[in-house]
Formats: C-alpha cells, structure tokens, sequence
C-alpha cells in the first residue's frame, strides 16, 4: 500500500520534512537550508539569528503560565550523509531527495540516503516552533551545521548565547528509548608512499568488484556485522596474492569515513595464464564469505573482468599490509553496560593516488585513554612501514549524568505516553551535545527521536508511526517541563 506525499504532508512534521528535501543539504553545502530557516522564522514573528558558521538560532517566548519555568534548547544539525546506490543518478549538489511511500515506511526506495538524519529533528522542532497552541517554558532552537564532517557547527557555537537550562537534542533513532551520553572520535589519515614500476610485457588488466554490502552508520551499526567492503577487497586481493605475482594499479574503496563501505575495486595486472587459477580462487573465497555474511550481506557479489590496459602499478605487498594491519570493527566493549560498544574503528575510505596509499578512518571512544591507544597503534603502524598518520576532526565525547531532573521528567511523559518504561542507554556514535555541554556544563540534556534505520545508507528509512507518535510525546514532555 503506498500513500501519496501529499497525503502524508498533511502532518505538520512531515510536511516541514517534505520542504527540507527538496533543498539540498549535504554537509559543506547547507547555506540554502540555512537561510530558508532564518526566513521561514521571520515569517512566524520568531527571533533569529545566523551565525558565520550558517547555524541558525531561533528563539520562542514561553507560553501562557511557563514565564518562570527553566528554558529549554531543542537542538537538531541541518547538514545530511550523501550517499547513493551504484546505479542511482543523483547529484546531491542540486536534486531534492525523492521520497518512497511504502505502507508505513519512508525511504528513497534504496536510491540515496533520506535525509531523515537529521531532517525529521529539524521537521519536529519546526512542528513545535509554529504551533501556538501548545504548552511549553521558553524555547531555543538550535539547528548547527558540519556535524556528519567533523561537528564544526556546534564546536563554533556561542554557547554564551544559550538561555536555556535543559537541552533536548532530537537526533536519536529509537522511539523507546532516551539516550544520555555519546561517545567522541576523531579522524585518522593514514598514508604511504609507494613506488610504481611498468607493468610487465603480456601481462593484462583486470577490474576486482565488490557490491552488495549494507553499509551503515559507522558507530551505530558496527556491531551488527554487515561486513566493510574494503576489508572484503583487502582479503581478496590477498588470495590472489598467494596464488600468481600481480602489480596493482588502483584500488578505491568507500566515500566517506562515518559509512561502512559498501562497495570497494581494485585494477591489478597479470599474467593471464593464471587467470583461470585466481577465478577459482575467488570463486571460493566470494563463497565463503557469503556464508560469513549470509544475513547481513546476502548480496554481496564479486567480479574481475577485463579493464583497460595500464603501464605503471605497484607491489601489492605493502599495499596488503597497510590494509590487513590496520585496526577495523569493534575494539573494546562497554564493561557496564552489556551490550554497547566502547570503542571502535571504521576503516571507511581507501584510494590509490600519484603514488600515495590513502587510508581514512573514524576513531570512536567514550574514553579518551582508549582513543589515544588504538591511534597509537595506527601511527606506529605508519612508522613501520614507512608512512605517516595524522589526526583531525576530534570531538568530546557526553558523559552519563547520573543525577538528571530532565531525564526524569522525560521517563514520566514516556510513562504517560506509552503506558511503559523507557530504555536508558549512551551510543556509540558522536552528537554534538558533547560540545555544547564542554561551554555549558551546567545544562541539563538528553537525546531522543522517533525510529530510524540505516542512518549513512542508501536503504535509510523512517517509520511513519513512529513519528506520529513520539511527535505527540514530545509536545507532552515540553508541556511537563514547568
């Protein structure tokens, strides 16, 4: 059953979502949406301002009777994730998300990301903004830039200018959830030189594919053992290795840090009497990684077939090190709390290029110590094969509040709402309260948001229900906050 946009705009989140897709927002590009929100809030009377990091702050007057109540922040990041399937033809710079109506999910229909990261926490804020009728203390809404990059927005905030005493964000994924802490991260550059030498007479040129796989969000979902593409290439290229001498030429893999690769080639050359021999290699090894994957990346597929011919590569075995040494996955798990990870790396981008073996990754840790040691081992690493590693992009992490008045007043609007408990838990992904919180240690702040799934994937999707009915939980929980 499928429902008209139209038909499902009617809801006041979903028709300010609608108008966030069709304004293209990828991070580095949200200018527009930017100032369609300073606009838009000056078409309601609201006081806003935008800072020269294209943040926008817009602020709301207490309603009827919550003149004295602390304020709150309502806080969403406008930037998105662009990422699309191999066969989509999108560019993120200028088309509007497509949306696909499927019963009671939201998605592109596998074509591009959604947007709904974190489009529908801006699309509630804004719900709530314009709807004079509710019950609320004052509002501020902050809606930061930069934060699927390196959280830049929220880092280049005046947090001086915030009023408000509890800051709710909205850009959680689970709707019976509240979420009370974030782990930090930053950004590993990882390279090495290598030297090139021409490509021996006969040998021939192959194209090595991988597709198929999931992807995801590199600190939510990489627990969930859908399989990173570069390390499926990496175990590839190794088998080929053992079987006949090859050079390589290229390889690339991933395009962003914060997504697991979904896709991942390499061009290599060699002798084409072997080929039939590394055919079967692959044949085998594509196989059983197929059962190693079977539920999460039940298409994952592999090809080599013939690519044009080039004249220089390099020696595969550096190159192989680099990829089988570097530390990917899960390293360490949370020893309080079953069942979350602590500390983990996303090996997201490989590329070949002028020479130069360029791996990067997305370092992600509730503890600092931990964060320092794993790229510890990245740059001795480095070192040792004759290379460099820099970090970049690094961001606080939000820790527990055990004593925590708004998270209690959140548990009671749940308990009224649902009729049930909700889960606590922190996540193992980066969210710009840390940086808020590092200015303003006195705010009081939680996370929430309907359900989503697949966050950094082409497959995201949102559940309609769900954000009918946490949109109704969430105008509960301002109008308790008195």
């Amino acid at each position: 059953m499928t429902t008209e946009p139209e038909t499902l705009c009617r809801h006041r989140v979903f028709h300010h979502f609608y108008q966030i897709c069709r304004i293209p927002h990828g991070s580095g590009n949200e200018k527009a949406l930017s100032d369609y929100l300073v606009s838009w809030a000056a078409e309601l009377g609201l006081y806003a301002e935008q800072d020269a990091w294209n943040n926008v702050l817009i602020r709301k007057p207490a309603a009827p009777g919550y003149e004295d109540s602390p304020g709150v922040m309502l806080q969403a990041h406008i930037d998105m994730v662009c990422e699309k399937s191999d066969s989509a033809e999108h560019d993120f710079a200028k088309d509007p998300i497509c949306w696909v109506i499927d019963g009671d999910t939201l998605s592109t229909g596998g074509r591009t990301t959604l947007g709904a990261d974190d489009g529908i926490g801006m699309a509630l804020i804004m719900a709530v903004l314009e709807d004079r009728t509710l019950k609320h203390p004052a509002l501020e809404a902050l809606f930061t830039t930069m934060e699927e990059e390196d959280l830049s927005g929220a880092e280049h905030f005046d947090a001086s200018k915030m009023q408000s005493h509890y800051l709710i964000n909205l850009d959680h994924t689970v709707e019976h959830e509240i979420n009370c802490g974030s782990c930090g991260g930053m950004q590993v550059d990882f390279r090495l030189p290598l030297p090139v030498s021409p490509v021996p007479a006969g040998f021939h040129t192959y194209r090595l594919s991988v597709s198929g796989l999931k992807g995801g969000h590199s600190g939510d979902d990489i627990n969930k053992g859908r399989g990173n593409a570069n390390v499926v290439l990496t175990r590839l290229l190794v088998a080929i290795e053992d079987c006949t001498p090859y050079l390589l030429g290229q390889i690339r893999g991933g395009s962003f840090r914060l997504a697991i690769p979904r896709s991942a080639e390499a061009i290599l050359c060699l002798d084409p009497a072997a080929f039939p021999a590394v055919r079967t290699v692959l044949e085998r090894l594509t196989a059983e990684m197929q059962k190693e994957l079977a539920v999460t990346a039940d298409r994952l597929t592999v090809a080599m077939e013939p690519a044009e011919p080039i004249l220089q590569g390099t020696d595969p075995a550096p190159v192989l090190s680099a990829l089988m040494l570097i530390p990917d996955g899960i390293f360490q798990m949370n020893e309080m709390l079953a069942g979350l990870v602590d500390t983990s790396d996303n090996l997201g981008e490989i590329y070949l290029e002028d020479g130069m073996l360029h791996l990067v990754l997305e370092i992600r840790s509730a503890r600092d110590s931990l964060r320092a040691y794993l790229y510890q081992r990245m740059e001795r690493l480095a070192a040792l094969l004759g290379g460099q590693c820099e970090w970049s992009n690094a961001y606080p992490s939000w820790n527990f509040q055990p004593d925590s008045r708004l998270r209690q007043i959140a548990a009671r609007a749940f308990q009224t709402a649902y009729g049930s408990e909700p889960a606590y838990l922190t996540v193992h992904a980066g969210l710009e309260v840390g940086y808020l919180l590092n200015s303003r240690p006195d705010v009081d702040a939680i996370s929430i948001g309907p359900d989503c799934r697949d966050f950094h994937s082409p497959t995201e999707s949102v559940q309609i229900s769900s954000v009918k009915n946490f949109y109704s939980y969430f105008c509960l929980l301002l109008a308790l906050l008195q």
